[in-house]
Parts: C-alpha cells; sequence; structure tokens
C-alpha cells in the first residue's frame, strides 16, 4: 500500500504504534502533537499507510533571542553589512522545526528526505507570511550530523540549536530541481 501525501495530524491518524527508536518523539506525536495543534502552537503533518503514522514533523513560529545567534542569521543573509549596531541583538522571529521522524519500519525509504523537503518548502512560505529569515531546529548531539549534512549551520551560544537561512533553503530546493512554492 502506498504513503498518502502529507496532511496535517488528525483525530483519525492511528499514531500508537509509531516508533522512530527516539522515545522523546514517540511520547511527544502520541501524547501532545495533536493537542498542541488544535491550541495553535504546532502544525503537525503526517504521512500514513492506512491511517498509520509512518512519518511526521512540527513547524512553530519561534523567537531568537540570543544576540550572538541574531547576529549570525542576520550575517549569513548579508554578510559584509555592520552587525555590530545594537539593533542585530533585538529578538529576530524564525520558524522552529521542532520535531521530524520516521517509523523504524520505513526507515532507508526516503521517507525523511521527502518529509524534510517537505517542511522547508512550507518554511518557505511561511517565510513569505511573516518575513521570518530563518529556519531553527534543536538538535542534541546525536542528531546534529543530520541537520549540519543538510546545510544548517550550528549556533555560537548552544550547540544545540542550528539554523539555516531561509534564501539558503530556497537556493538549495531549486538546486535539486523541486519547485519552489509562488
Amino acid at each position: 500500500m502506498a504513503l498518502c501525501h502529507p496532511e496535517l495530524l488528525t483525530s483519525a491518524h492511528d499514531v500508537e504504534l509509531f516508533s522512530c527508536g527516539n522515545p522523546a518523539l514517540d511520547d511527544w506525536l502520541k501524547t501532545r502533537a495533536l493537542s498542541n495543534q488544535e491550541k495553535g502552537f504546532t502544525a503537525v503533518t503526517v504521512v500514513h499507510e492506512a491511517g498509520r503514522v509512518v512519518g511526521y514533523y512540527g513547524l512553530a513560529p519561534t523567537v531568537v533571542l540570543s544576540p550572538v545567534d541574531t547576529r549570525a542569521i542576520r550575517i549569513s543573509l548579508r554578510p559584509g553589512l555592520d552587525y555590530a549596531s545594537p539593533d542585530c541583538a533585538t529578538p529576530l522571529p524564525c520558524l522552529l522545526l521542532g520535531q521530524l521522524a520516521t517509523d523504524i519500519a520505513w526507515t532507508n525509504r526516503s521517507v525523511a528526505t521527502a518529509l524534510l523537503a517537505h517542511a522547508l518548502k512550507r518554511c518557505l512560505v511561511g517565510a513569505q507570511l511573516t518575513g521570518a529569515p530563518a529556519v531553527i531546529v534543536n538538535a542534541p548531539d546525536e542528531q546534529a550530523e543530520f541537520w549540519i549534512r543538510r546545510g544548517f549551520l550550528a549556533s555560537e551560544d548552544d550547540p544545540v540549536v542550528l539554523f539555516r537561512s531561509i534564501p539558503d533553503i530556497a537556493a538549495s530546493l531549486q538546486a535539486a530541481g523541486l519547485s519552489l512554492p509562488s
């Protein structure tokens, strides 16, 4: 049976058998994802086979407060400008790719790659609507390499926080031959 196209999580989706090997991501999907979505905190997108969720990601608005990180994000967008001004230390609205997981039974089937491409395309749309200049991920040590291989840069203030600029995301999706949202 084929997977559905990515769609928003609903109560009709079966999440109980989902297991990605990371108990925190499994538990979040089973106990908090739908509630967070209903409250407007996170948009949770899933792919499923006959209703059983086999992969998901969560997107949410966030803000970067660290002066070091806001400066680093701004430098990645426009290198060479003077970023020593106090304005560069102001909070910076961004998009948070808070979760991305694939069921163990579906690893090595490009589900995570397809979900990530879908998430990044949605981030481009979100950035057009909100002006967010970057996507942020929180990646503990064991997950950081996954994100770094996909173009995310480590934060200078917090090694768990990684970011990627919206223009860089657009360029990489275009280079991969993927259509960009208009």
